[in-house]
């Protein structure tokens, strides 16, 4: 019980000290308040620091930035990156029961500079995943290809994060998104402001 009790004290504090730049709605990702970005502040700094300390951040997280990096010197970057398996849902395929599947995702983050300031638009982003073709008797193999999970659920998509009216179908994806994406930002500003310019 005492072991239990460690672990749900440890996941409180580990969600209030969790910085939540933004949150997913059926209308994309919104700031707390429910901008299409969010600012953070960093007294003291200049803008062509923040923009250098960004920079290096993201330099130093990612293997290869170049290749999804576009910057506007001193100005802006805007970070497009791609992750295998990195978002795990559960939902039917439209079989009996619910299956997990690990989608891939392909995200891409802006940061603008001002003196003191830096502003953060709201991620946008895709979610696929491959699926092999099944055996059907009498007719061989089916199809295998790249399917997408939408935001929005549209007239022809079996699975949806949310419906036509906005409610939230699968929770798992929305926890799933909010969580990776967040820690993603964070971790880029904590880096940044960790870094020395010497």
């Amino acid at each position: 019980m005492k072991k239990m009790l460690g672990i749900v004290i440890l996941l409180l504090v580990t969600q209030l000290s969790f910085a939540q730049y933004f949150k997913l709605t059926a209308n994309g990702f919104v700031s707390n308040d429910n901008k299409d970005f969010a600012v953070v502040d960093v007294p003291n700094v200049k803008q062509a620091d923040l923009y250098k300390n960004v920079l290096n951040a993201i330099n130093s997280l990612y293997s290869n930035p170049q290749k999804g990096l576009s910057v506007l010197e001193g100005e802006s970057i805007t970070l497009t990156a791609y992750e295998e398996k990195a978002i795990p849902v559960k939902h039917s395929s439209g079989g009996f029961g619910k299956t997990n599947y690990k989608y891939d995702l392909s995200y891409t983050l802006s940061f603008l500079f001002k003196d003191g300031k830096i502003r953060v638009n709201s991620p946008t982003f895709e979610l696929k995943r491959w699926y092999e073709g099944t055996f059907r008797a009498g007719s061989g193999y089916g199809n295998s290809g790249w399917t997408t999970l939408n935001l929005v659920k549209g007239k022809n998509d079996r699975v949806a994060i949310y419906d036509q009216n906005g409610k939230l179908i699968l929770e798992d994806a929305t926890n799933g998104l909010n969580t990776h994406l967040n820690a993603i930002v964070k971790q880029i500003i904590d880096k940044s402001n960790t870094i020395s310019n010497w």
